[in-house]
């Protein structure tokens, strides 16, 4: 009872645990993650936009820069090497240029390979990086601008710091003809600037070129490069780690990422999580309640009643006495000691039946054999008086003396197996007096189990079936086996006649009809019976040649003399 109200408590405990978790994890949870990323998403929208003003912003720069007749005429002229045409050139760039802080470098490449630049910081330009996939690519724009980093590797700076680069074609006014190409650079805190306003303690950015190199930000979130190298990151918002967002910028090779540090219970009012924290404990606490309630108002009780109760299996069928409330399980206490009461009562009133039916058994089989016997045996005595010589007489009635002398055995109700056989053979010695030659009686007692005691007169009433229904109607002469031997751990006894045999309809009918005689079947009943059912048997025939009844009986029912 203890065991099964612990794991009752368990699986209650467990299924509430199973709740709140579910609660927290599938409702709670999942609102707050959704609040969460939704709240990041807008974040690096809001740092995207920052970034693609700063863009437009350079390339408005751009048109003023490439729509000046200056530069215009720098890219059309044939003498490009007269000092005034560059100068005035390079006047404008600074003129347009001089307030952008973020400024690196300008470049304005004519299509010969002539070019132009001013520098705020110091730039190095490779021509080899341009070659004519460079190009193309520009011009795919179709006048508008591309972002490359570092100009796709056609510049650098001293530090190793990357730049960004806004790079146009720059198309004749008149002709629409492309003349040239200009690059404006930019220093890494174009990028830096964009999401300084929300660089806090609980947010980190790093900004990914797509081959996964850091452009600027923090290094703890390199470990995500590979993924963004091998191509996975979409224009869209993606959470591809807990708290971490990420998002290419389109058409630019630039890939943001975020990492979020703030709690998710930063997003769940105090007064909630007040809540929560308390209906836990209450409910904790009326469990606590609930099983002390439960241990001392039903399993205490339960288990000192059960502990009384187990006494009935020592065989003891004694009442319980303990104290229980007065409440079901006191009545159930008061049920169950009516019950002892009236159980003792009918096993006391079934023990005097039955030893009343026994006696009554045995005090009918001794009554029918005595006068029905000892009619037949004095009748055949007092013919043989008339015909035979006093010896045999003599030792006729000798016989019969032996016979009763062992049949009543003083009252006993078990005798030996040897005595069994004794009042067997006492009985076919005065049945020979009166049919004569007709049987031949052979016995085989092992010496081991002659000494074994047995119920008196179970063999006497198997043979006399023998002799009456088997040897006498078979009209010849026939031999009846009586053995007894120790077999494993059962005593066999088995008595055999040569007499007509019986059909299996025969013998299932004798065996199942109620018959009042004490014959065959009520013999094997009184054995069974005698030895608590404990005892099997098995009965054989063959129509016209014999029948045959085997007795089993357990060794460790016997006693030995």
């Amino acid at each position: 009872m203890k065991e099964k109200t612990t794991a009752l408590f368990a699986v209650i405990l467990c299924t509430y645990v199973l709740v709140i978790f579910a609660i927290y994890q599938f409702i709670i949870k999942a609102n707050m993650d959704e609040y969460i990323y939704n709240a990041n998403k807008d974040v690096l929208n809001s740092v995207e936009k920052n970034i693609m003003n700063s863009f437009s912003g350079g390339s408005t720069v751009s048109k003023w820069i490439m729509n000046s007749k200056e530069v215009l005429y720098f890219l059309n002229t044939d003498d490009v090497n007269k000092l005034g045409i560059t100068y005035d050139a390079l006047s404008v760039i600074y003129e347009f240029t001089i307030a952008e802080k973020a400024l690196s470098s300008v470049y304005i490449f004519r299509n010969d390979g002539i070019y132009i630049s001013i520098n705020n910081g110091v730039t190095y330009l490779d021509k080899s990086m341009m070659d004519s996939a460079w190009h193309e690519e520009i011009n795919r724009a179709n006048g508008g601008y591309i972002i490359k980093i570092n100009g796709g590797g056609a510049f650098r700076q001293i530090s190793g710091k990357p730049v960004i680069s806004l790079i146009r074609t720059i198309y004749d006014i008149n002709s629409q003809k492309p003349v040239g190409i200009i690059v404006i650079n930019y220093f890494d805190d174009i990028l830096k600037s964009s999401y300084s306003e929300f660089d806090d303690t609980e947010k980190e950015f790093t900004v990914f070129d797509l081959q996964g190199n850091i452009i600027e930000g923090s290094e703890k979130l390199e470990k995500y490069s590979d993924e963004i190298r091998e191509g996975n990151i979409s224009c869209q918002v993606t959470a591809i780690d807990k708290n971490v967002f990420i998002k290419n910028i389109p058409n630019t090779p630039i890939v943001l990422a975020e990492k979020d540090n703030t709690s998710a219970f930063q997003f769940v009012a105090p007064r909630i999580i007040i809540s929560i924290i308390v209906f836990i404990l209450v409910t904790l606490f009326g469990f606590f309640i609930l099983g002390l309630f439960i241990k001392f108002s039903i399993t205490n009780p339960v288990e000192s009643l059960v502990s009384s109760m187990r006494e009935v299996k020592t065989g003891w069928l004694r009442r319980v006495s303990i104290k229980l409330p007065n409440d079901e399980i006191g009545e159930l206490k008061n049920s169950y000691n009516t019950m002892l009461v009236e159980i003792n009562r009918l096993i006391e009133e079934l023990v005097e039946k039955e030893k009343a039916y026994q006696k009554a058994e045995m005090n009918a089989l001794q009554e029918q054999i005595k006068p029905h016997f000892l009619y037949n045996t004095l009748e055949t005595i007092a013919l043989l008086a008339l015909e035979n010589p006093r010896d045999e007489v003599y030792d006729a009635i000798e016989t019969l003396g032996k016979f009763y002398r062992k049949f009543l055995s003083k009252g006993q109700e078990e005798i030996t197996l040897s005595d069994e056989v004794e009042i067997v053979k006492n009985y076919l010695k005065l049945q020979e007096l009166r049919y004569g030659d007709i049987f031949h009686d052979i016995y085989d007692i092992d010496e081991k189990v002659k000494n074994v005691r047995i119920p008196r007169l179970i063999l006497q009433p198997i043979v006399e079936n023998a002799l009456y229904h088997g040897i006498i109607p078979k009209g010849e002469e026939g031999d009846i086996y009586i053995n007894a031997k120790q077999k494993e751990d059962k005593l066999v006894i088995t008595v055999k006649d040569t007499g007509i045999g019986a059909s299996e309809e025969r013998i299932s009918e004798v065996l199942s009809k109620k018959s009042q005689s004490f014959g065959l079947k009520s013999t094997l009943d009184r054995i069974s019976k005698y030895y608590s059912n404990k005892v099997s048997y098995k009965i054989s025939s063959e129509v016209g040649y014999y029948f045959e009844v085997e007795i089993y009986i357990p060794l460790e029912e016997l006693k030995y003399e």
